[in-house]
C-alpha cells in the first residue's frame, strides 16, 4: 500500500508507469516500486505557471491508498545506497544540459551583436562585448571539459557520488552566469524571448536547483575531499 506525493515530475502523464521511491514503514529502507499511471487511488495534476524547461510537463503525484504487488517492487533497491547510484548518472545528464544551455546561450549573444548596431558600429566590435563573450566561452569551455572527463570515466565503469556531484555543481554554477551575461548583452531585448536569451536565462535556473542544489552537490564533493560528512 502507497500513500505520499511527490512534486515537479516530468512525464508522468505518458508514462505507462511511474516509479515510486516510498519508505516501508516495517523496516525503515527505501522501497522502489513501478505504479501504473491508472492505478486506482493514484492521481495526477499538471504544474502550472512554470517559467523554464517549459516543453516538459510536470507533474504533481499523489498516491491514496495505492495497490500494488510485490513483483511490482524493484528488487534491487533496498536503501537510500541504491537511491544514490541511480543519482550519479542522473546528475550526469543535468551537467551536460548545463553545458549544453550555455552553449545555446553564446551562440544566441554572438548572433545578437553580430547584426545589432549601436553609433554606426555592431556591438561586436565594442571591447566590454568581447570581453562578457570571452567569459561566456570561459565558462562553456571549462564546463565541456568536466563533462567529457566524467563520461570517459563512467564509460569505463568509474562511477563515483562526488565526481558526478562536482560536474553538476559546476556546470550549473556556470550555466547561471554564461545565461546571465547572454541576457546583459541584449539589453532590454534580452527579455523578449524572439532572441532565445532570456529562455537560456530561465532555464539555467531550473537547472540549477534540480538533480541536487548547490548546497548538496557541495557537500557531497566535501564529503569526498575531507573524509567528514556534513549531512545530519
Amino acid at each position: 500500500m502507497l500513500d505520499g506525493a511527490k512534486r515537479w515530475i516530468g512525464g508522468a502523464d505518458t508514462a505507462d508507469l511511474i516509479a515510486v521511491f516510498a519508505r516501508d514503514t516495517a523496516t525503515d529502507l527505501i522501497r522502489a516500486f513501478l505504479v501504473e499511471r491508472t492505478a486506482p487511488g493514484l492521481r495526477l495534476e499538471t504544474m502550472r505557471g512554470k517559467v523554464s524547461l517549459r516543453p516538459m510537463q510536470n507533474m504533481q503525484v499523489t498516491l491514496e491508498n495505492v495497490r500494488v504487488p510485490d513483483d511490482a517492487r524493484l528488487g534491487r533497491v533496498n536503501g537510500w545506497a541504491d537511491v544514490a547510484r541511480l543519482l550519479r548518472a542522473m546528475r550526469s545528464d543535468v551537467a551536460w544540459i548545463a553545458t549544453g544551455l550555455q552553449a545555446g546561450a553564446l551562440e544566441a549573444a554572438i548572433a545578437y551583436v553580430q547584426h545589432r548596431e549601436q553609433f554606426g558600429r555592431p556591438l561586436a566590435s565594442f571591447a566590454l562585448v568581447q570581453e562578457k563573450l570571452a567569459r561566456m566561452l570561459g565558462n562553456l569551455t571549462a564546463s565541456l571539459g568536466l563533462v567529457v572527463q566524467l563520461s570517459i570515466r563512467q564509460d569505463a565503469g568509474d562511477y563515483r557520488d562526488e565526481n558526478s556531484a562536482l560536474a553538476k555543481m559546476w556546470t550549473a554554477l556556470h550555466a547561471r552566469e554564461t545565461a546571465a551575461l547572454g541576457r546583459e548583452l541584449l539589453g532590454g531585448n534580452g527579455l523578449l524571448l524572439e532572441h532565445d536569451a532570456a529562455r537560456f536565462f530561465a532555464d539555467a535556473e531550473a537547472v540549477y536547483s534540480y538533480e541536487g542544489t548547490h548546497e548538496i552537490t557541495s557537500l557531497i564533493v566535501g564529503r569526498a575531499l575531507t573524509g567528514h560528512s556534513a549531512f545530519l
